[in-house]
């Protein structure tokens, strides 16, 4: 790092966990982020591992939560309500109760994972060995589901922490997560699976030393001639060494554990099929056959399909055999075999298997290993609907001057067209620019397209501007857009690559034809300019939206001329007269309700303003 000129040495640039941190990761950054953290010595604070801020139930008055997590971010009215709810369904149910209830409530696998991996690095710095602080709680909306995040991992790899045990602090019933998870077998064999995945994959001695050698050379030079560095080379060097220690004895110790040093079954040759046809996506009205090849010494207790549409949330289990019957091939030949039901259309369904061993432990093992955040998925092809009159008409990926919002800004934009003569209603229509969640935005109530008109919503992020701004943006890079009714039919779609700033790329013909980079027609007709000559002078247009208007009402037009836009009552009388810009916004909150007429040039366009 230079600053003023000045070498200052080597940091590190670390990732914070905010709202890029949780687009990055999540469906969304919509959800609440807390942050456990009552630092020792501070008014209420006994010290580190009393669990006040570990997730424990300490009543249902929410303010007795705000002392003990920091409230980061938030986008709901009622957050401590969501972190109160989730801390009871874990502490307050009976043991034989957690597994059906908490589920609902917490992400118990990502917790699982969380606590895996803390203890594999033994990380002092942490839930696990503080019980209150250096960790983060998310609450994901999509899913209505806790999840507990890695927070500050910087006191890793100790000597003093070589000997933690794998399920350290579980007997504390002020660490929760511990004491309460592992205490249930199935998830006790899950945490397990995923501490075996974690030092087979990151403590091999191969992958780690490698991994470790590249680091230390890539930044060999720069500590060497770090002018301001804490500690001297010769210990960076000996700290590789040290480090590459650490990670063999660690692993060592780890399996040493007896319920660690379990084998599970082999799982192989994982496939789905649709009609008998392997790797084949289905139909709304297919069921889906998977199969796996299942091995073990240790004899085979049962072998379960996990399965889940969407891209996030609980799965649903069933059980899978070898017996012919089930899509496996023939009976007693290490195949397994299960269906998963027809899924709606347009669908993404995940799903994984696990194999649970005929020991004492009921050993387990998943496939993928990474299980449930690395998973199989396939995808239901959509339907066409067969209604096709709303079109995706015209979008602008790169919007700098050409057309502003009512909020004045110059956002990215996606015009819809009815091309039909009928009004038509798409309340409950979703638009999206990720097939991964196809129902990413819902167009409101009361969204009504009128004959051969146009609809405009801004896709900026920003949906306290109205509800037509949409909750994502569009790349320039290149973006697709799906439009699908309430059905998740495919009602129109469009994938483009890279767009040049203030150009529309627009169907032309006007509502049918194929998408063209051409100069924008914010609201109105493609078909403005002659191809053979762009400076043909158009006929004066005016569109207006929404109509019927509650708040504002958005004005546009071609700008052919210095036509002023009149705004008139229904008997005659001026309210407004504009001039000297293509698009206006207008507020109507004041105005009284009734129906008002729009004149620019020839164009006459009647609105109902209705509060």
């Amino acid at each position: 790092m230079y600053i003023n000129g000045q070498n200052w040495g080597l940091y590190p640039n670390v990732q914070q966990l905010n709202k890029d941190f949780y687009t990055e990761w999540f469906m969304s950054n919509n959800g609440t982020n807390w942050r456990a953290d009552k630092p020792a010595g501070s008014p209420g604070n006994p010290g580190w591992g009393d669990g006040t801020a570990a997730l424990n139930f300490l009543g249902n008055d929410t303010s007795l939560y705000k002392q003990y997590y920091q409230l980061k971010s938030t986008n709901s009215a009622t957050p401590w309500n969501d972190l109160r709810n989730g801390c009871s369904r874990l502490n307050k149910p009976s043991l034989a109760n957690v597994p059906t209830m908490l589920p609902d409530s917490m992400d118990v696998d990502r917790a699982l994972w969380h606590l895996a991996s803390e203890t594999a690095f033994s990380d002092d710095d942490s839930y696990i060995f503080k019980g209150k602080m250096d960790y983060y709680v998310y609450y994901e909306p999509e899913t209505h589901r806790i999840t507990t995040i890695e927070y500050d991992g910087n006191s890793v790899m100790r000597t003093s922490a070589l000997n933690w045990s794998p399920f350290y602090n579980e007997t504390k019933v002020n660490y929760p997560l511990m004491n309460r998870l592992y205490a249930v077998p199935e998830w006790r064999q899950r945490y397990l699976a995923h501490l075996r995945t974690i030092i087979s994959e990151s403590f091999d001695t191969a992958v780690c030393n490698l991994f470790l050698n590249q680091n230390k050379a890539f930044i060999d030079s720069v500590v060497l001639n770090d002018p301001k560095k804490l500690y001297s080379y010769t210990a960076f060097n000996t700290e590789n060494t040290a480090l590459k220690t650490w990670m063999n004895n660690r692993k060592n110790y780890l399996m040493s554990n007896i319920e660690v040093n379990q084998t599970g079954p082999a799982i192989s040759n994982v496939s789905f099929a649709t009609n008998s046809v392997t790797w084949t996506y289905p139909t709304s009205a297919d069921s889906v056959g998977v199969n796996a090849t299942v091995t073990s010494g240790n004899g085979i207790n049962k072998v379960t399909l996990f399965y889940a549409t969407g891209i996030v949330g609980n799965f649903t289990s069933s059980l899978m055999y070898d017996d012919g019957m089930h899509g496996d091939a023939s009976a007693a030949d290490g195949i397994y075999g299960a269906y998963i039901p027809a899924q709606n259309n347009s669908q993404w369904v995940r799903y994984y298997i696990e194999a649970k061993a005929g020991n004492s432990y009921k050993t387990a093992t998943y496939s993928p290993v990474g299980a449930e955040h690395d998973v199989y998925v396939y995808f239901v092809a959509p339907v066409l609907s067969s209604d096709t009159t709303i079109t995706i008409n015209e979008v602008m990926a790169s919007n700098t001057n050409t057309a502003m919002d009512n909020a004045g800004e110059y956002d990215d934009w996606i015009e819809l067209y009815n091309k039909s003569g009928n009004p038509v209603d798409i309340s409950g229509y979703f638009i999206t620019d990720d097939t991964l969640n196809l129902e990413k935005f819902e167009l409101p109530q009361g969204t009504i397209i009128n004959p051969n008109n146009y609809l405009i919503l801004w896709a900026d992020e920003d949906g306290s501007q109205g509800p037509l701004h949409l909750n994502f943006k569009l790349s320039s890079a290149g973006e697709r857009v799906w439009l699908l009714n309430p059905n998740r039919e495919l009602v129109d779609k469009v994938e483009f690559g890279q767009q040049i700033t203030d150009q529309g790329y627009a169907r032309v013909p006007n509502g049918t034809g194929n998408f063209v980079i051409q100069n924008p027609t914010f609201g109105y007709n493609n078909n403005l300019f002659s191809s053979v000559n762009e400076n043909i002078i158009a006929p004066s247009i005016v569109n207006v939206f929404p109509n019927p208007a509650n708040e504002f009402i958005n004005i546009v037009t071609n700008q052919v001329s210095d036509l002023p836009v009149t705004i008139v009552n229904a008997i005659g009388q001026i309210k407004i007269s504009l001039q000297g810009q293509p698009n206006y916004f207008v507020d109507t909150q004041s105005w009284q309700n009734g129906i008002y007429f729009i004149r620019y040039g020839e164009n006459v366009v009647k609105i109902v303003v209705s509060h």
